[in-house]
């Protein structure tokens, strides 16, 4: 499989033109940004979050970023949490385990967005197998998502040990 059906039918019907990236197989969204030498601001990856009455919620952002569940809440005046792997199977039939397309519209989900991704000259995003990557352009991925909510929803840079963002201000050179 190189792209969800489900994903490629949605894509399809909003005549958003896409080009298919193939990269070494890998297990998650950073690592397909290092793998096909993408910037990690380009390479959307999706969190799956339900609240407390039930509702999902796709959270949308770069895959050099950790999500700040908190942000989500305060946006949405909600509480979300992640929500079970187990149940991610059922939502996304037509994608491998842990290789879920980042456009929760394809699926009938709800989203929320980070600004990063709006502000990207393209967008890639998880085909729904562990080696590919669809491209989008700037102008049609902001088309896609004009009427879903976004903000800051990024928390801690993957890679950014608290330590060190400690140490640089408590150890600052005269």
């Amino acid at each position: 499989m190189a792209i969800a059906m489900t994903f490629q039918d949605y894509l399809n019907k909003h005549e958003i033109d896409y080009e298919l990236v193939q990269h070494r197989r890998t297990s998650s969204s950073l690592d397909s940004s290092h793998s096909a030498h993408l910037p990690t601001a380009e390479v959307a990856k999706a969190i799956i979050l339900q609240s407390n009455d039930g509702d999902y919620l796709m959270a949308t952002l770069s895959a050099g970023h950790r999500l700040s569940i908190s942000q989500v809440n305060a946006l949405t005046g909600k509480k979300y949490q992640l929500l079970n792997e187990v149940r991610l199977g059922d939502l996304f039939s037509d994608c491998e385990q842990g290789a879920i397309p980042a456009m929760g519209l394809a699926y009938k989900i709800q989203m929320m967005v980070d600004d990063t991704l709006l502000n990207a000259e393209h967008v890639y995003i998880e085909a729904g197998d562990h080696r590919n990557l669809v491209k989008i352009n700037h102008q049609q991925y902001a088309q896609l998502m004009s009427a879903i909510p976004h903000g800051n929803i990024c928390g801690q840079a993957i890679g950014t040990p608290k330590l060190a963002e400690h140490l640089s201000s408590e150890w600052r050179l005269s």
